[in-house]
């Protein structure tokens, strides 16, 4: 029992080790896609749970996924040639989304419902837009913004775009910049100027 406990605790300071080497080279590609497009970070939101609990506050009853808050997060970018609204939204884990599409009951803290960990994917979801970010501030939840490749939500004489692509993928420079130019030419369909500006990473 005491050996099953001290190898249970022994991955988890792996785990927190491993999980503050990815989530620094997410912020670092987050920075190179934000400089890419000459776009300025500014800010983001947990889109699975609430912010995590900070300065005193917070209760016991928090979720476990509040001290988590980056399994699915927003972030925001301005750009002020063309005006264009830019998020990224980082999935590392569809199995909630994938359970959800097939059951319409489930609940965020019932992690054994969630589809398996080999059979759900990470993703980034790039979304861009002329209209005001509160626009598309609802469709984070849903299916079809979650789990489709591409897709927009037309609103009047305005357009939200948005297209996913697999995480992996981001983690070489060539791919990287293969992708950046790829949204370029998708925002270009839709009649949105959002160019790509050569950088090193």
């Amino acid at each position: 029992m005491q050996e099953n406990t001290n190898n249970i605790l022994y991955e988890v300071r792996q785990s927190y080790r491993l999980l503050f080497q990815y989530q620094a080279r997410i912020l670092d590609l987050m920075g190179f896609i934000g400089d890419s497009f000459e776009c300025k970070y500014k800010g983001g939101y947990p889109r699975f749970s609430n912010s995590s609990p900070n300065k005193g506050r917070g209760r016991l009853d928090n979720w476990a996924w509040d001290w988590l808050n980056m399994y699915y997060y927003e972030f925001n970018f301005t750009r002020k040639l063309a005006k264009i609204n830019f998020s990224v939204f980082l999935l590392n884990d569809t199995g909630f989304y994938e359970a959800k599409f097939q059951e319409k009951k489930i609940h965020e803290k019932k992690i054994s419902a969630f589809e398996s960990s080999e059979n759900s994917n990470s993703k980034l979801i790039f979304v861009a837009s002329k209209k005001n970010r509160t626009e598309w501030s609802k469709i984070w939840s849903y299916t079809s913004f979650t789990l489709n490749e591409t897709g927009q939500i037309d609103s009047g004489d305005e357009i939200m775009i948005f297209k996913s692509y697999a995480l992996e993928n981001f983690f070489s420079e060539d791919t990287t910049i293969e992708i950046l130019k790829d949204f370029e030419n998708y925002c270009e369909s839709y009649d949105l100027v959002f160019r790509y500006k050569e950088k090193t990473v």
